[in-house]
């Protein structure tokens, strides 16, 4: 019999060797994927596509430590590991080499799962295998806690929040990237350390021989159980991820927020004495799902001051959610003999939900459905046996909801907001009055979150869908709004372009270049200097800025997605009028600019828009000193700093007055002229000199940038995104 004091004093180092390498794994993804933006122009897929990889690193991990724990003798076990945990030196500190921006642009996802198979797999795949070995090896002590060892899985999770919370409010604004490799590397020989003393804690120790009875055919039948309570919440994380990421920032503060509820949901469900009941969630569910589904359904984006109560709808929804599956997983975790195959099925489940959301939905669906899809699975998880006549109730539901349409569309009800109310209300109270009959509710659901989906797009749009397509960087929409006679691009939700379909206006400058605005008063300036110039614009959107483009006047657009100029020469016309006077370059603008002659550019405009988000890579110190030397003495820079979100202005003023530049900035509300195409619109000018900007600053709306109070300009290897947020 072992001493149980002693094992009360390994404990202790056992949980904090658990605590350390969690820590480390989730620092270690938003650090990476903050490290990649420039690589990809801040596209928003990034962060799924680390979180895939990072998933799949992580089912590794837990393969290898399945395959080690069949070594009878839990001494070589120690022994053989012993060598694997010194590869990760060979790679740290973690860095990346130089990519080409055109093999990033052309084939986003395989070029960045090249980088980080060669910098970060090694070490990420060896900490990954602690959780799994660790609580394994501990299992089969005499301990009175190994019965039911998963606790310790609550704890490893508890790192891994800490880690997620500590990065965006403690690491990233004080520290940039360089030193927080370095510091990584310096954690992870301090895991060296603490994994030594686990191991002289135990290893001196008689292991227990353990036989707990589990049969075969009960394992194989709840494998697939385990997948599935571990794919929907993965899977849902990533797809609300997404919608974060695109139409509010790409940066890892926000992305972390989806994770950080991720993680919470795993301690709450596994946790010794603060569990949450799966019987306490699942009756909580059914109301949180009636009451916010159709905002999934209508991928609804709320103005600034609804914004984050909009956010905040989905969060609480992936909480809800991501709950109602783990607490399942919690209740139908095996005995301890089975659980580094229980961590291998989960993390099988969480990978595949990744690979669901990062490749297989944007391969599929040209619009973010998997996002409503997924939210109707969740019901499914409250439990219950299925019976053939529980369909009965939802197929009768989707008759009606088919027939209400129908009649609504006919008779022209769908725009009368009382009858639309009524009707609603109606379904949601029969949805409700189903919550206690599990299947008859989930089926139900299914068919109300399915069919809004696929009706409430196009009134939300207000416009007649054209053209959708997807890919690595986002959701692009053409619309036609037949009433008001004009062409939108829509990115996300935000507008990269507006043309009329009148013939007498077509190939007009509208959204944010509408005449007698920013932009427009900019190329006036310029064009007054009497000379043969170049214009260089990062973003492309549908071309708009090409139709102030004439003989001594070219325009040069740098665009990081191919799918834009398709589209752009396919359903706009400004390109195609521009004809010679203008061109395009597929890169990230930055890399892609850096490649010109300096002194060779009269005016750069930034418009490199990710739906609202901003690449952080582009507004950076590094990045305004190569947009100075590729422009001419007298040259221009003109900043597109609208954002509901982030105030890009602030940051920007920062940035130019830091430099030592002379800068205007202009806020032109669209008003009336809104109708007629124009787009309200915030931008920042800046040159070297006051009378280069002379002109500009006697126009009415300009007026003198002030730099903003303690507030510290970007580099390349630091941003503060807290500092940005607009709370109202």
């Amino acid at each position: 019999m072992q001493d149980s004091s002693n094992l009360k004093i390994s404990l202790p180092i056992l949980a904090a060797t658990l605590f350390l390498s969690a820590f480390l794994l989730f620092m270690c993804q938003p650090m990476v994927g903050k490290m990649l933006l420039p690589y990809v122009g801040g596209a928003a897929a990034l962060w799924t596509t680390c979180v895939l990889f990072f998933q799949f690193m992580l089912l590794l991990g837990y393969v290898y430590a399945h395959l080690l724990s069949r070594v009878a003798d839990v001494r070589k076990q120690i022994a053989g590991h012993a060598v694997v945990l010194l590869l990760p030196l060979a790679f740290l500190p973690i860095q990346f080499g130089v990519v080409s921006s055109d093999s990033f642009s052309l084939h986003p996802l395989p070029q960045l799962l090249a980088v980080l198979i060669s910098s970060t797999a090694i070490p990420f795949f060896v900490v990954s295998t602690t959780a799994p070995l660790l609580q394994n090896w501990f299992s089969r002590t005499t301990h009175l806690a190994s019965s039911d060892p998963y606790f310790l899985y609550s704890a490893s999770n508890t790192g891994s929040l800490i880690a997620l919370i500590a990065y965006p409010f403690v690491l990233e604004p004080r520290i940039g990237v360089a030193t927080q490799s370095r510091l990584w590397f310096a954690g992870y020989v301090a895991l060296l350390v603490m994994f030594g003393l686990t191991v002289a804690a135990l290893y001196e120790r008689r292991w227990a021989v353990i036989d707990r009875p589990y049969s075969r055919e009960t394992i194989g039948k709840v494998r697939l159980y385990w997948m599935a309570a571990a794919f929907v919440p993965s899977a849902l994380m990533l797809a609300i991820t997404n919608h974060i990421a695109a139409n509010v920032g790409s940066v890892p503060f926000l992305w972390l927020v989806p994770l950080v509820l991720y993680i919470l949901t795993f301690i709450f469900a596994f946790a010794r004495r603060f569990r949450a009941s799966s019987a306490g969630v699942t009756r909580v569910m059914p109301v949180i799902l009636l009451a916010l589904f159709p905002l999934v359904a209508a991928e609804i984006v709320a103005p600034p001051g609804l914004n984050w109560i909009v956010i905040g709808g989905h969060l609480l929804l992936l909480f809800v959610g991501a709950l109602a599956c783990h607490t399942r997983l919690a209740d139908s975790r095996p005995e301890p003999q089975h659980l580094t195959q229980f961590y291998f099925w989960v993390a099988l489940g969480g990978v595949l939900g990744g690979i669901f959301t990062a490749t297989i939905a944007p391969a599929i669906f040209n619009t973010v459905f998997e996002y409503p899809l997924l939210v109707a699975m969740l019901p499914f998880f409250r439990g219950g046996k299925f019976k053939k006549s529980d369909l009965l109730i939802p197929a009768a539901l989707a008759v009606a909801v088919f027939i209400t349409w129908i009649v609504f569309r006919a008779t022209r009800l769908d725009s009368n907001t009382e009858a639309v109310a009524f009707a609603h209300t109606a379904l949601v109270f029969a949805g409700y009055k189903l919550r206690k009959y599990s299947q008859r509710f989930a089926w139900s659901f299914a068919v109300l979150m399915l069919a809004y989906a696929f009706i409430l797009p196009g009134y939300i749009e207000g416009a007649n869908r054209i053209y959708a397509t997807r890919n690595f960087f986002g959701v692009k929409k053409v619309l036609d709004d037949s009433e008001a006679h004009l062409r939108k691009l829509l990115h996300g939700d935000t507008i990269h372009g507006i043309e009329s379909t009148d013939l007498t206006r077509a190939g007009q400058p509208l959204s944010y270049y509408f005449p007698g605005g920013s932009v427009s008063d900019v190329i006036q300036m310029m064009r007054e200097r009497g000379k043969p110039q170049r214009f260089g614009v990062l973003g492309l959107g549908a071309g708009t800025m090409s139709s102030y483009a004439d003989a001594t006047h070219h325009v040069t657009f740098y665009e990081i997605d191919p799918s834009v100029e398709s589209i752009a020469r396919q359903y706009f016309t400004f390109i195609s009028r521009c004809g010679s006077n203008c061109n395009v370059i597929i890169g990230d603008g930055r890399l892609q600019l850096a490649h010109e002659p300096d002194g060779s550019m009269d005016l750069l405009l930034l418009d490199a828009f990710s739906s609202d988000s901003v690449p952080t890579h582009l507004v950076s110190r590094e990045a305004l000193k190569m947009y100075l030397d590729k422009l001419k003495p007298d040259g221009v820079l003109l900043f597109h700093v609208s954002n509901r979100y982030l105030n890009i202005e602030k940051l920007v003023s920062a940035l130019v007055l830091d430099a030592g530049l002379i800068a205007f900035s202009r806020f032109d509300d669209a008003g009336d002229l809104r109708r007629l195409g124009k787009s309200s619109a915030n931008h920042v000018v800046a040159a070297h000199r006051p009378e280069d900007l002379r002109a500009l600053s006697a126009l009415p709306g300009w007026r003198a940038v002030v730099r903003p109070a303690g507030f510290q300009p970007w580099t390349d290897d630091y941003s503060n995104l807290l500092s940005l947020i607009r709370w109202r």
